[in-house]
């Protein structure tokens, strides 16, 4: 019995065995079938490619060598900057002066040894050694700098150098290709490519006043800065000066200042003139095609007046608010930021001819531009809707603001509140006077009690505190006004209401905005 359960054990054993080994060859057979599949799609994948030489791989093989001929041809005009200050926090502790290094880029822009970088590369340097691309290391010396538009100009006693080529900006178009050339992370002289994102970029929250930039893709990184922007012809077609970052690096989003901005303040700087730009004396708002068609404009574009100071070049020109700047000179105003970069590059003291839409008409305006007063900015002047509104500043008074009001001591027949726009006024009294902190000298309007943060109203930038002046070019004394001008029939669907807000609690217009019930 015993013996029959060791025969039945051996028997079971060898089995077992056996269909192990019957498992392991169909799963080797498996593998080779495996692999000789992907070794005939391989074979296929190859001879496929082959057939794609003469057409579609030529192709990318001469984009890629034309991406290599641009950078050979790009790189000698690029320099690695390296700009040396003193930190001052540190010299307090240490008791000596502490130097510390910075890096960036910059193009040879001809053969005097000029180099066109970002000011904010070079702003307070003690010095500034430039390293070539055939390795040549040269002192600089700090010819000029615009803190405007971050742009400066230094130079070096070099010989055998490579001026770069400018092409022009204003022939760039979305979705051309481009390559940068820089030193980021100190890595000299590292090129990186991508398309043109975006055209015209503004209200990037750095402080630049005159931005109006092209965005890239491309990689740029710190140390990019002040260098090149290159076309698909080797042209240098803007200086890069910023990026859009929550890393601290490279996210795709790149900006940079166009040749033509850079030609006109590089050839300035190098004469040692001072940037000196030219000033209106406006107000202005971007003009959307919410708010052309208010007034009667067939596409957007241009720029809103929302105000012109008293004693101003557009004062004398007979410019108003409401008026809408198309052109100037004959070139088209394309955007807010469009109409400063064109004011500001007129020389004071010259004449500008001014398109401007008018009550439905387009009329002429010559206007003789002045030099910009001391301290004057774009987007502080310029620009009304920058400050800050002091209803805004404190927490606790803006959390009670933007509840409907229910003072007993202000009676309900001075509150009016407009559900379809989504916000509540009240004529100007003594009361709401104090409560918003208005200036004295305003004595008339609707001052905004209430707003609804998700109407139109709020995306129209309505606030508590804000006073209605003016609804379709008429004057607003009170509520009653207000809600004669904003009846049941103006406020029908798909009717464009024009409304001048006072933002700053003085006796002067800010901002003119649309609303439209949707």
């Amino acid at each position: 019995m015993h013996r029959q359960i060791h025969i039945n054990r051996k028997l079971l054993v060898a089995f077992m065995l056996v269909l192990l080994a019957n498992i392991a060859y169909h799963v080797d057979m498996l593998g080779h079938v495996a692999y000789a599949f992907e070794r005939g799609r391989l074979r296929a994948d190859r001879e496929h490619l082959t057939q794609l030489e003469d057409s579609d791989i030529a192709t990318v093989e001469r984009l890629s060598h034309a991406f290599s001929v641009i950078a050979e041809v790009v790189k000698p005009s690029v320099v690695n900057i390296e700009a040396i200050t003193l930190d001052r926090q540190l010299e307090q502790f240490f008791g000596r002066p502490v130097p510390k290094h910075g890096t960036g880029s910059g193009v040879i822009i001809d053969e005097d040894g000029y180099i066109v970088t970002n000011n904010h590369v070079v702003e307070n340097a003690k010095a500034i050694p430039v390293t070539l691309a055939d390795g040549r290391t040269y002192r600089a010396k700090l010819i000029g700098t615009d803190p405007g538009t971050d742009l400066a100009v230094i130079k070096i006693d070099a010989d055998r150098l490579h001026p770069a080529q400018l092409g022009d900006s204003d022939r760039v178009k979305v979705g051309h290709l481009v390559l940068t050339i820089g030193s980021p992370f100190r890595f000299g002289h590292s090129v990186s490519h991508g398309i043109v994102s975006a055209l015209g970029r503004s209200d990037v929250t750095v402080d630049i006043d005159y931005q109006n930039w092209i965005q890239t893709d491309a990689a740029v990184n710190p140390g990019n800065s002040g260098g090149p922007l290159i076309n698909a012809r080797g042209e240098i077609i803007g200086i890069n000066t910023a990026i859009a970052t929550e890393s601290g690096g490279h996210q795709g989003v790149a900006f940079a200042i166009p040749s033509k901005t850079v030609r006109y303040i590089a050839n300035k700087l190098k004469t040692g003139k001072r940037i000196v730009r030219g000033y209106l004396g406006v107000a202005i708002e971007p003009v959307d095609s919410k708010t052309a068609s208010a007034y009667g404009l067939s596409e957007a574009g241009g720029a809103l007046v929302s105000k012109v100071s008293k004693g101003t070049p557009a004062e004398r020109a007979g410019l108003q608010a409401e008026d809408i700047i198309l052109a100037v000179d004959g070139e088209r105003v394309g955007t807010r930021e469009g109409l400063q970069q064109m004011i500001a590059a007129v020389e004071p003291g010259t004449d500008a001819d001014l398109l401007v839409w008018r009550n439905g008409k387009k009329i002429n305006r010559i206007v003789r531009i002045e030099p910009q007063p001391e301290g004057f900015s774009p987007t502080g002047s310029l620009d009304a809707i920058s400050r800050p509104d002091p209803a805004e500043n404190d927490d606790e008074t803006k959390e009670k603001d933007n509840q409907i009001s229910e003072s007993s001591r202000e009676p309900r027949s001075n509150h009016k509140r407009f559900d379809a726009l989504g916000f509540e006024a009240a004529t100007v009294s003594p009361m709401l006077s104090k409560r918003f902190k208005l200036d004295k000298r305003v004595q008339n309007g609707a001052v905004i009690t209430w707003v609804d943060p998700t109407s139109e109203a709020y995306a129209a930038r309505f606030r508590p505190g804000r006073v209605i002046t003016r609804a379709n070019g008429r004057r607003i004394r009170n509520i009653r006004q207000l809600e004669q001008a904003l009846t049941a029939e103006s406020l029908a669907k798909g009717i464009r209401i024009r409304l001048t807000l006072n933002l700053r609690g003085q006796d002067e217009d800010d901002l003119l905005t649309v609303l439209q019930i949707r």
